[in-house]
């Protein structure tokens, strides 16, 4: 018997007693039988590594400083200073920085993604809001809107400890020029 709406339960684990709830995040984000998409589509830039699990450094790289070249754009790496790979996403982003912890209410830095399970995501990744036409679905060629920087990047685990889904942290990333208050041209 699998889960509906009427009754959430799926009982494949535990005789109808709990919710199963890697489908409950995927009908949450996809839709389902009497429940409309809650997700939002983007893109994972993930950073790429090399078999020691370091980061691959792009040639922009200046020698001295060690940092990226940000006195020109950067065609390999947008200068992020390390090569990438870019996936489609979906996720839900809960933009309500204030949080209530232990009855009083703080101010939290960043913003909350949700993601399934299945991803792979570290705190070195970024998270890209892209425009989306009338009926939510990406506009193509692609347009990049927002970039997040990833705060902290924490599975929820339940059910003999798997990975139900991926809670993100992370923080709008402003790209300045080299001239402190001119904002690069989007390209």
């Amino acid at each position: 018997m699998t889960s509906d709406i009427r009754n959430p339960y799926n009982n494949s684990t535990s005789n109808n007693l709990e919710l199963d709830l890697r489908t409950e995040m995927h009908d949450l984000l996809h839709g389902s039988t009497g429940e409309i998409a809650k997700g939002k589509f983007g893109v994972l830039r993930k950073m790429r590594k090399d078999t020691n699990g370091d980061l691959i450094r792009c040639p922009c790289r200046n020698k001295l400083t060690d940092e990226p070249d940000r006195d020109s754009f950067c065609r390999f790496c947008h200068n992020h200073g390390y090569f990438w790979d870019e996936t489609k996403i979906v996720y839900y982003k809960n933009d309500d920085s204030f949080r209530k912890r232990e009855g009083a209410t703080k101010e939290y830095e960043g913003d909350l993604f949700y993601l399934e399970h299945s991803e792979d995501i570290s705190p070195h990744d970024f998270i890209i809001e892209v425009t989306l036409d009338s009926n939510g679905r990406p506009v193509y060629p692609i347009q990049r809107l927002k970039t997040y920087d990833i705060l902290s990047a924490d599975q929820f685990r339940a059910d003999n400890g798997r990975t139900e889904f991926w809670q993100i942290r992370a923080k709008f990333r402003r790209e300045w020029s080299v001239w402190y208050g001119v904002k690069l041209r989007t390209l």
